[in-house]
């Protein structure tokens, strides 16, 4: 599967997957509920035609590129009426985040408040000043604030691009960020550079079956199916990223709607080889 293919393939389920409102899996301990949003990080150098790639992810999202996002603008600021600027985690609410050129350094950057906002679906804020109280509700999401402290529960699957060589950051932060995405590092082949300057598309996503959000249950036999092709990768590390493999194969069998080995496979070894 070339690079173009396996963008493709996730680009699609982590589109898909943003329409996943409860994700419960069942295990022998019990039952237990996941987040059924499934996050990219692409990562690619100059002159692999990351903005052909972008556009064409947008077009397809239909969503704009968001570049340079600041913590304020995603979670939320305040005008000089003193009220609160909702930020780009409650205006994409059910959909997605693309994110283009992502800072990790500087006083501005919305790693933490990312952190939250990818694995937990929410985050609360204090902005230490008076700030005029207002809701915003969309079933059970919602975005308020009250007192001077904003609290966003929001939904959305996220895809971020970056040309920096992130993995090898040391910052626990970026760690957890990366933990929290399948890092797809690509680079693309000469054939995949030769349909993109003919004019060809780059990506090939299929179309979302999904209209309105849903949830779903993974039973203890489908659970363990899905254990179970994992456990038989070559050269499994049970030590990096196991439970991230599991919880994001999980998620693209509740969008496929059937077992796929080799999507699992292609999710174990973008993680064990992050």
């Amino acid at each position: 599967m070339d690079t173009s293919e396996v963008i493709s393939s996730m680009a699609y389920l982590c589109y898909s997957s943003s329409f996943i409102r409860k994700l419960t899996l069942i295990q022998d301990g019990g039952e237990k509920e996941i987040r059924g949003n499934l996050h990219l990080f692409l990562r690619a150098g100059s002159g692999s035609f990351k903005s052909t790639m972008l556009k064409e992810l947008a077009a397809y999202f239909k969503v704009d590129v968001i570049e340079s996002l600041t913590s304020a603008g995603l979670v939320g600021s305040i005008d000089k009426n003193m009220n609160i600027i909702p930020g780009m985690a409650w205006k994409v609410r059910n959909k997605m985040l693309l994110l283009d050129e992502f800072e990790t350094e500087g006083s501005g950057n919305c790693v933490k408040p990312l952190l939250s906002l990818l694995e937990d679906q929410e985050y609360k804020k204090s902005f230490g000043r008076y700030a005029n109280d207002q809701i915003e509700r969309e079933k059970d999401l919602f975005f308020r604030v009250k007192s001077g402290e904003m609290y966003v529960k929001t939904r959305f699957s996220c895809v971020i691009c970056s040309m920096k060589n992130i993995e090898k950051s040391r910052s626990q932060n970026v760690g957890a960020l990366l933990s929290r995405c399948v890092l797809v590092p690509y680079s693309l082949e000469d054939e995949e550079i030769e349909r993109v300057v003919h004019g060809h598309k780059l990506l090939k996503i299929k179309s979302c079956p999904f209209k309105k959000s849903f949830d779903f249950e993974v039973s203890g036999p489908d659970y363990k199916e899905i254990l179970s092709v994992i456990n038989t990768y070559p050269g499994l590390n049970k030590k990096k990223q196991y439970g991230r493999i599991i919880c994001d194969c999980c998620r693209a069998f509740a969008v496929l709607g059937k077992h796929d080995p080799a999507i699992y496979f292609m999710i174990t070894k973008l993680h064990q080889e992050a």
